[in-house]
């Protein structure tokens, strides 16, 4: 599900390459609470066993000023996708279906993850794991919008470092998934090697180890 039709028909393309035939995509918009409610309930009825939920809504406008010279209009934007239109699926997802099984759910997105840690102790009681990895840098459509789509700033941002692709963040979500039921791995950091905080990478990895393409 995504607000993006080209993104959804190209990992449709790849998933099909892949040998994947059963597949089904929706456009959402994430800020629309009733266009929400209405593809979770088509979701469900197509797909009576929901097992994980990934929240991976995110995207940023404005990002690179410091937050008193932003747009509030980009802020409150932000806002309704990152943290209201992620909590409405959680909570139309849970609703419908997964609170009546024993599946997973793994939010993506650092805003909500003080919102992910309280739906793990509401959901005591039941086999839910509510899960959270924190990606590093990955070559998305994410840092190329933050930029205003200036492809020098965000080949600069990526330049030497040997960033994540997006399969490096599915891969750790799904070894997450795939402990024990009896084993939570509650927050799980997945970085490139040569970045070591936020602001600190070594530009010089790939002259090392090579370059890292899609």
């Amino acid at each position: 599900m995504s607000s993006d039709s080209e993104t959804l028909l190209y990992s449709m393309s790849k998933l099909a390459l892949a040998g994947q035939t059963v597949m089904i995509i929706y456009v959402c918009d994430l800020r629309n609470r009733a266009n929400i409610e209405e593809v979770i309930v088509k979701t469900v009825d197509e797909c009576p066993s929901v097992d994980i939920l990934v929240n991976n809504a995110g995207y940023t406008l404005g990002a690179t000023a410091p937050f008193w010279e932003q747009d509030l209009d980009n802020v409150e934007s932000v806002m309704d996708v990152n943290l209201r239109g992620l909590m409405a699926i959680t909570h139309y997802v849970l609703k419908l279906r997964m609170t009546k099984r024993s599946p997973h759910a793994c939010g993506t997105v650092v805003a909500v993850e003080g919102f992910t840690n309280v739906l793990r102790h509401e959901t005591l009681g039941t086999n839910i794991r509510v899960l959270v990895i924190r990606p590093g840098t990955v070559q998305t459509e994410f840092h190329s919008r933050r930029l205003g789509y200036d492809q020098d700033k965000t080949a600069a941002m990526f330049e030497g470092m040997g960033a994540l692709l997006p399969e490096d963040i599915a891969a750790s979500v799904l070894w997450q998934c795939m402990q024990p039921e009896r084993v939570s791995v509650v927050t799980m950091e997945t970085l490139p090697t040569a970045q070591r905080s936020l602001y600190a990478a070594d530009r010089s990895w790939e002259d090392r180890n090579g370059p890292v393409r899609r």
